[in-house]
């Protein structure tokens, strides 16, 4: 409780700023204390209480403090808790519980629009767990101050990376169907017969990693965002920066675009000084077997 009204005197007290002249002591041991729901002066001005001149001020005063910008959040964090949920803290300058100070959370998953979704309205508190993420990918946030009809500028956005919440693998009774997806052979050719080179099962779906891997963003015209930068990669120094910049990117994008095939379980990447090796360990969700598949791309000297 930050104000306080004397019943007898019709004025309202700042109890942050309280001095002996304004007598509170007094007036709370004869009950002629009254509280204001909410906590605000806005609310002791509506029910007829003056502002007390030795702790407050005059209405002039207040229409002064009122005009001070409210603070922005700022140090803005977060991490991804999973299953589409995550953990967002902050700091305020100010007491936000003496000050009736509220925040509005905000997230888009573009960078230039980050107010394109109010998560968490008004809420009290400097921590938050927000939750509904399920597509996962790059998400940007924002936390927004008010307190009253004031709002604070926007904090610092945030950018988070949240995994997509994986869909269960479905299993029947008895064995699993025998009969594989089968597609184009990749590399792409023609074989012995004349016809286009066909692949099924484990065969097919390597070559579908391999497409994503040595595939440039911006190469397929219909999808600019399928693929790495894995042969770019090559061009930068050789180092444990290389390394850990090169699993986090095939990380994101097997999960992204081969999630409804595989299971990522593990990408370890190791460079000498000829050559990158990503070594991928993934499960494959048709019948649920572990495989491995290797790549090697030479450095340039």
């Amino acid at each position: 409780m930050r104000y306080l009204g004397n019943t007898n005197s019709k004025e309202f007290h700042d109890l942050t700023r309280r001095r002996s002249q304004c007598q509170i002591e007094e007036f709370q041991a004869t009950n002629r204390a009254h509280p204001f729901v909410p906590d605000t002066v806005v609310q002791a001005i509506v029910e007829g209480y003056e502002p007390c001149g030795w702790c407050i001020g005059t209405i002039a005063d207040l229409s002064l403090e009122s005009s001070i910008p409210l603070a922005s959040a700022a140090d803005l964090e977060g991490e991804d808790l999973g299953g589409g949920s995550v953990s967002l803290r902050w700091t305020h300058p100010e007491d936000v519980a003496a000050k009736g100070i509220r925040f509005d959370m905000y997230s888009s998953p573009a960078p230039l629009d980050p107010f394109r979704t109010l998560r968490l309205p008004r809420h009290a508190s400097t921590t938050a767990t927000l939750s509904g993420f399920t597509d996962g990918g790059d998400l940007y946030f924002t936390v927004v101050a008010r307190r009253g009809g004031q709002q604070s500028l926007p904090s610092a956005i945030l950018h988070l990376f949240v995994q997509p919440v994986q869909a269960p693998v479905e299993l029947t009774t008895g064995v699993l169907s025998s009969r594989a997806a089968t597609g184009l052979g990749f590399p792409f050719r023609i074989d012995g017969l004349g016809r286009v080179h066909a692949e099924g099962g484990d065969p097919l779906l390597r070559g579908k990693i391999l497409q994503l891997l040595l595939t440039s963003p911006g190469e397929r015209v219909n999808l600019p965002e399928y693929g790495t930068r894995l042969r770019d990669l090559v061009f930068d120094p050789n180092n444990d920066v290389l390394a850990a910049t090169t699993e986090f990117t095939v990380s994101r994008a097997l999960r992204r675009f081969l999630g409804d095939e595989i299971h990522v379980d593990k990408v370890q990447v190791s460079s000498s000084d000829s050559e990158l090796s990503v070594n991928i360990v993934y499960l494959r969700k048709s019948d649920l077997s572990t495989e491995r598949l290797r790549v090697g791309i030479p450095l340039l000297r």
